[in-house]
């Protein structure tokens, strides 16, 4: 690919200047997530450093993602960096407390480390992909799959940012070796209940008619369980009911005590909404987390924050029109 990206020289100095890393991902970690501090950990590792990655809050459903032998338990000690991945801001890190490199794709990223390296590509294992060569370090299987894996994640098994650069980075990955087939089938797996549970999601979504049509999908806590539902399944809704090209979907997940907001478009810059809410991500792909918040109280802020941000002028500098 000729618009490779470059990793900045004080990264790749920063990363062979310690001895021990501690590579962190963002709370709720996602498929995509875990990939690249899997990823980054193989990498710093085959250039001769103690790597691990900390995850606490590890959904065991989730596991798949991770490279063999990767995951450390308790937190870092002393004499440990810290790298986080895949994280747009440094309050949604695992672990408390700063960072000594900060490694992202989402272009809202404010640059809360002492290092950065922030850019847009589909997914951050592309990244960790140019970092590696960079470095000298050349992809075996088990590299190239969880760089794979990230990119399955982040693109939802590529029905979101299904682009010619997505593909590009795929046939790469997959010239290198990864396991293609095993990580389609652990991603597109879906249980018994799925389809009758999209059905009933179906069912209870709302339409909000404006200039840029919305489709709001609020689903209460209790649901997936009356479906059997695996847990990252709810994840994988947003890639089902994707709004025609100039619409909005926005599905939001009762919990315990939080909702959770799942943004996504077809060609609407979803990023100022997510902001209103106090969430990013990218301009198609957005979320958000509201703690202490009922399924009703977060749908009366979604309408707030929708009606706040449509009256805004349009802005079309950011190459994604037309916005909300």
């Amino acid at each position: 690919m000729n618009d490779t990206p470059v990793p900045p020289q004080e990264l790749l100095s920063t990363f062979r200047a310690h001895a021990a890393w501690a590579v962190i991902p963002h709370v709720l970690p996602d498929v995509d997530a875990l990939a690249t501090a899997s990823a980054l950990c193989l990498v710093l590792r085959r250039i001769g450093k103690r790597a691990a990655v900390f995850a606490p809050e590890l959904p065991e459903i989730h596991r798949w993602a991770l490279a063999p032998e990767v995951l450390a338990s308790g937190e870092p000690g002393a004499g440990w960096s810290r790298v986080g991945v895949d994280t747009a801001r440094a309050d949604r890190l695992q672990l408390a407390g700063p960072v000594d490199v900060n490694l992202d794709h989402h272009e809202d990223n404010p640059r809360f480390a002492p290092v950065n390296w922030v850019c847009s590509v589909p997914a951050c294992t592309c990244l960790v992909a140019t970092v590696a060569g960079a470095l000298g370090v050349a992809a075996d299987t088990t590299l190239a799959t969880a760089l794979y894996t990230g990119l399955v994640g982040d693109t939802e098994g590529f029905r979101v940012q299904a682009t010619a650069e997505s593909f590009a980075w795929a046939r790469r990955f997959a010239g290198a070796g990864a396991d293609t087939e095993g990580v389609a089938e652990a991603f597109h797996r879906r249980s018994p209940g799925f389809w009758a549970y999209l059905a009933a999601v179906e069912g209870s979504a709302l339409t909000w008619e404006g200039t840029v049509p919305c489709r709001v999908v609020p689903i209460d806590a209790g649901l997936p369980e009356r479906f059997a539902l695996r847990p990252y399944e709810n994840a994988l809704l947003p890639s089902h009911l994707l709004p025609p090209r100039g619409g909005v979907l926005v599905v939001l997940q009762g919990g315990r005590d939080n909702v959770r907001f799942r943004l996504r478009s077809r060609g609407v810059d979803v990023l100022p909404l997510a902001h209103a809410l106090g969430g990013g991500g990218h301009p198609q792909a957005a979320g958000v987390v509201l703690r202490g918040v009922s399924l009703h109280e977060a749908l009366e802020r979604l309408r707030a924050a929708w009606a706040e941000v449509a009256a805004r002028p349009a802005d079309r500098t950011r190459g994604v029109s037309p916005r909300l």
